[in-house]
């Protein structure tokens, strides 16, 4: 057990506390706050445990790292603080030392451990695939469904393919309607939900850009942006995974125009919380990570989520009004890293016009993923959020609901089916190719 003389005093604990003051803005917004009323674990309250932990005055017992590994890092305290303190930084910095003291939990290390071995993963999920009809049962209940959503127990999991995104699609892929004199060429950072779970959504993606005849380019090698181990405080297989990405992607982007991500969740890697991570490892362990620091900001001037670089650099908006209108209802969720890290909502919304868009009530509120921790060991936070979601989207009488998030897509699934919602949630870039026909 770790004594009171042993803690170190990692700065940005102690700057964001004494920073605090205490206005309470951040309360009621508070996603963990919202579901059961502590207020040790609402953002003022992680604020104080954080410095006094950073004093030494609290050692970091079981108490302590329950508390902390209840917050959704939804970050909507971030946006609702005054002082714009980076509670969210403040608590990767404390399951950190979480990870440092308890350690990593094996399943998460088996977890890691694969996310970094993109050739075994690759085996993982093909055996999956194949042993899928052993393993899992369907809901009957949920016939409107579009594929069949496989469940353990009550437990929603993701659709398995034979084949990964990657494995599919890499390389150049040139556009069948490209001008030779105004060639364009992008780059694609899939992620690893789409690239072995939702196929469709870089499919979609590849299928717009070719419509606009914009050539893509898929890096075979690129790597697990690393959110998973971040969030779940391992800042060795973050980092480690971070700089073999940049090493691999920074020498690419001379010959791209830009790197388009479909997931809220990587691109809020790349763009927030890589520099993040690099700078808490370089407070934990001294690390000199000033050459990948360099690299980033290379990195992050070409990196944009995918409907943000489609609504503001291409001409997809005029395709999408001369198409055909969809009689079909649609409700839209903002994924917090989206609408909450990067302030991307409007560009979505604006792709779906084709639609008739229904706004849920609470449509920027957290759905309750989470992370691998709360689906895992605090599941049961994940549900009582969750619920609200999914009452919220059968309430506003859409068909569709949607979101440029996968991890968010996993969460309200499984809400939905848990609730009986017979909405299907479906990605922006599968709606938008939907409505061009493609």
């Amino acid at each position: 057990m770790q004594t009171q003389n042993e803690v170190k005093h990692p700065s940005i604990l102690e700057k964001s506390a004494m920073s605090c003051v205490k206005c309470a803005k951040c309360v009621p917004t508070c996603t963990i706050y919202s579901v059961n009323r502590d207020e040790t674990t609402s953002p003022r309250g992680y604020l104080d445990l954080a410095d006094a932990y950073a004093k030494g005055k609290l050692l970091l017992d079981k108490q302590l790292k329950d508390s902390i590994e209840s917050c959704f890092l939804c970050t909507t305290c971030v946006g609702q603080c005054p002082m714009n303190l980076p509670i969210d930084v403040v608590i990767q910095r404390a399951r950190v030392d979480i990870a440092k003291q308890y350690g990593i939990p094996l399943y998460k290390k088996i977890m890691f451990y694969l996310l970094g071995k993109r050739s075994v993963l690759n085996i993982v999920f093909s055996m999956g695939y194949y042993f899928n009809p052993c393993l899992f049962k369907t809901d009957n209940g949920l016939k409107k469904m579009r594929f069949k959503i496989p469940k353990v127990g009550d437990r929603v999991i993701m659709p398995l393919h034979a084949k990964s995104f990657l494995q599919s699609y890499h390389g150049l892929i040139e556009s069948q309607n490209t001008n030779a004199n105004q060639k364009r060429k992008v780059g694609i950072y899939i992620g690893c939900l789409s690239n072995y779970n939702y196929k469709n959504v870089g499919i979609s993606l590849l299928k717009i850009l070719d419509k606009l005849g914009i050539d893509a380019f898929i890096p075979k090698k690129q790597e697990c942006c690393g959110a998973p181990a971040f969030f779940s405080g391992d800042i060795r297989n973050t980092t480690k995974l971070i700089k073999k990405n940049l090493d691999y992607l920074v020498p690419l982007l001379d010959d791209l125009e830009a790197l388009l991500i479909p997931e809220a969740t990587c691109a809020a890697m790349l763009l927030h919380d890589w520099s993040n991570a690099l700078a808490i490892e370089h407070e934990v362990y001294g690390n000199d990570n000033s050459p990948y620091i360099k690299k980033l900001a290379i990195l992050e001037k070409k990196t944009y989520m995918a409907s943000k670089w489609l609504h503001d650099h291409t001409h997809l908006k005029t395709l999408l009004q001369n198409a055909t209108k969809q009689n079909i209802t649609i409700t839209y969720h903002d994924p917090c890293h989206a609408r909450k890290t990067l302030h991307i909502y409007k560009e979505p919304r604006t792709l779906l016009q084709n639609f008739t868009l229904r706004e849920m009530k609470d449509c920027n509120v957290c759905c309750g993923f989470g992370g691998v921790t709360i689906q895992s060991e605090q599941y049961h936070l994940a549900k009582a959020v969750g619920d609200k979601k999914a009452v919220n989207i059968e309430k506003s009488g859409a068909q569709i609901v949607s979101a440029e998030c996968s991890a968010c897509r996993m969460q309200i699934d499984d809400s939905m089916a848990r609730n009986n919602v017979q909405a299907i949630f479906q990605h922006p870039l599968e709606l938008i190719a939907q409505s061009l026909a493609l």
